[in-house]
């Protein structure tokens, strides 16, 4: 477009200011130059068409060796009589509109002035032709020079908005990635990769981290921020997405990792390291860590939920704690999701199973790990957790955290017991409902549609 534009005022201006002037049909041949590529920018500019950067640059030199052609006929025909006056100023300027490598310019300016001899040399008188072939060849020597000074300065510039943005990307205190630039670079890394190729997420919490600010000092919980950034960044592999997420907090993405053996190692080690850092207090600092191996069809904030859920559940246990999951891929269920923890018959548990079996989607769970694991990965679609008492343990550490965890407080837990001792202790943990393992059928589904508002 601009070149259309420049090229029409020139035309115009010419007509009056040069009193010689006449046009030729050599004036005319960017004419279809300029409808070609108007057609081609069109096509480009919808959004359903995708190019290449590799094809852009066909396109664009095209154009300009093009362009270039038509202005050196300009010289060598149109106004055969004078001495050039476009041509060897295209080739001096060429470099400043035009980005490319140096071999490029040295063959694409060579071929033009091998061009523009070849037509010259019919058109113009000898003087003439020696006089604009030593023009041409002083224009192609400045035209290298002010190429590499140009690519310098260009290289320099570039090179300074790299280091500008890494820095910026950068969380000053730790040297690991800021929390925007860590969410960008793992919402990028889940768009590149393929649907199968698993990876891992490491979700580390500094144990009792305001302490350490209260009785040492700001000064002392920088230098511990700093030192637990080095310890990831050293730790980890060079690929692997590092980044400081909260105060306290730090969020590493594995990518091709599936082997839970390693991932647990990693985890320890940083823990055991953990324990090494002394800032003088002569106690040894800990951290909490939720790990996750996303083996399945899941987005990125599902990953970091289930991340931030299994580092949730390390703190309820205590300090120096890691919770690791493996989240296998699955077809998010239709239904509503009832989590069941029972080793026994879920007969005994729901009662006239077939009601239910049709209203909800029912999965079993063996152990309070992996109902928790369950209930993470099921959370948007969760309606009820029912608990068999024979499999929780003394801390009852499911019903603690479905009641202290925010985002499961308004799931509803049934608990089914045994025995007297574990009716009370479900209701100490603060379960909503307490059936009896023998209470009657009736009894277990009229409870449970209570539970789901059904």
């Amino acid at each position: 477009m601009y070149t259309s534009i420049i090229y029409s005022l020139l035309l115009i201006l010419a007509h009056f200011v040069v009193p010689s002037f006449k046009i030729h049909g050599v004036h005319f041949l960017i004419i279809p130059l300029m409808v070609v590529y108007y057609i081609i920018n069109l096509h480009l500019r919808k959004p359903w068409v995708h190019i290449s950067t590799h094809m852009t640059g066909i396109i664009c030199g095209i154009f300009y060796f093009s362009l270039v052609t038509i202005i050196m006929l300009f010289d060598a025909v149109a106004v055969s009589e004078r001495p050039a006056v476009w041509t060897p100023l295209v080739i001096a300027l060429f470099p400043m509109v035009y980005i490319d490598k140096m071999y490029k310019y040295g063959c694409e300016e060579l071929i033009a002035i091998i061009i523009y001899a070849i037509i010259a040399y019919f058109y113009k008188e000898p003087e003439l032709y020696t006089r604009e072939l030593y023009m041409l060849m002083a224009a192609y020597v400045m035209s290298m020079l002010s190429a590499h000074i140009i690519l310098v300065m260009r290289s320099r510039e570039g090179l300074a908005m790299i280091e500008l943005k890494q820095l910026s990307s950068l969380d000053k205190l730790t040297h690991v990635l800021n929390k925007d630039t860590l969410m960008q670079r793992m919402e990028y890394q889940y768009m590149q990769k393929k649907p199968e190729e698993a990876c891992a997420m490491i979700m580390v919490d500094i144990d009792n981290f305001k302490d350490v600010n209260d009785n040492l000092g700001h000064d002392a919980g920088d230098r511990l921020l700093e030192r637990v950034g080095q310890l990831l960044i050293d730790n980890f592999r060079a690929y692997d997405i590092i980044g400081r997420y909260g105060g306290d907090e730090f969020v590493v993405l594995m990518p091709k990792m599936n082997d839970m053996t390693i991932l647990e190692m990693r985890c320890r080690t940083l823990q055991m390291f953990m324990t090494d850092i002394n800032l003088g207090n002569g106690q040894p600092f800990t951290a909490s860590i939720g790990a996750i191996i996303d083996d399945g069809n899941h987005t990125c904030s599902e990953i970091f939920r289930m991340a931030d859920d299994a580092l949730y559940k390390s703190k309820l246990f205590g300090k120096s704690k890691c919770t690791a999951w493996k989240i296998s891929n699955f077809e998010y269920p239709s239904k509503p999701v009832v989590i069941a923890l029972t080793d026994g018959d879920i007969n005994i548990i729901f009662g006239i199973v077939e009601d239910t079996i049709k209203r909800f989607e029912i999965v079993k769970t063996h152990n309070e790990d992996e109902a928790l694991r369950c209930i993470s990965q099921y959370h948007e679609k969760l309606q009820l957790v029912v608990v068999d008492m024979l499999l929780v343990n003394e801390s009852g550490i499911i019903i603690r955290y479905l009641k202290k965890r925010e985002g499961f407080m308004h799931i509803p837990i049934l608990a089914v017991a045994s025995s007297p001792e574990e009716s009370f202790q479900a209701k100490e943990l603060g379960a909503d409902e307490v059936v009896m393992t023998d209470s009657s059928d009736e009894l277990k589904q009229q409870t449970i549609n209570r539970l789901v508002r059904m």
